[in-house]
């Protein structure tokens, strides 16, 4: 019986230890430990459509011509010493995309994203891949 009731006695002090690790050092390592549902994208979900009892016919308006595409200007550069990673996500449990070299030129799409303590800007490269990199590995590009 003492054994048993010391046993458990133990666990608890070792679960409260471990708890109180993750609460102090949390805010170090909040780019590796997951965030659960901050991170869950919903799935999409699709609406019915009602159906009419006849269908009227309406003139379709006269399309207008597509407006033209902007073209492609870096505003950023990579300026990490090393190769960084091109991710997917906002965080660094999303796969990388690919990985991109020191000096790569970036165009900043106008959208960040706090996780942790790390801002994750997404960008766009000349070949029109998309992702999302740390604001710390890149300065403001200026030709």
């Amino acid at each position: 019986m003492l054994i048993g009731l010391s046993m458990a006695i133990s666990i608890l002090i070792i679960i409260a230890g471990f708890i109180w690790i993750y609460v102090r050092l949390g805010p170090y390592l909040s780019d590796f430990i997951p965030s659960g549902a901050a991170d869950a994208t919903p799935a999409p979900t699709e609406v019915a459509a009602a159906a009419t009892p006849e269908a009227t016919p309406t003139p379709e308006p006269t399309p207008e011509p597509p407006t033209p595409t902007p073209t492609w200007q870096a505003t950023h550069r990579v300026s990490a010493n090393t190769d960084v990673n091109f991710r997917s996500g906002p965080n660094t449990i999303s796969p990388p995309i690919r990985t991109l070299a020191p000096g790569t030129l970036l165009q900043f799409l106008g959208e960040e994203q706090q996780t942790g303590n790390t801002t994750w800007m997404r960008c766009r490269l000349e070949d029109g891949t998309e992702g999302w990199i740390a604001a710390t590995l890149v300065t403001p590009y200026e030709p």
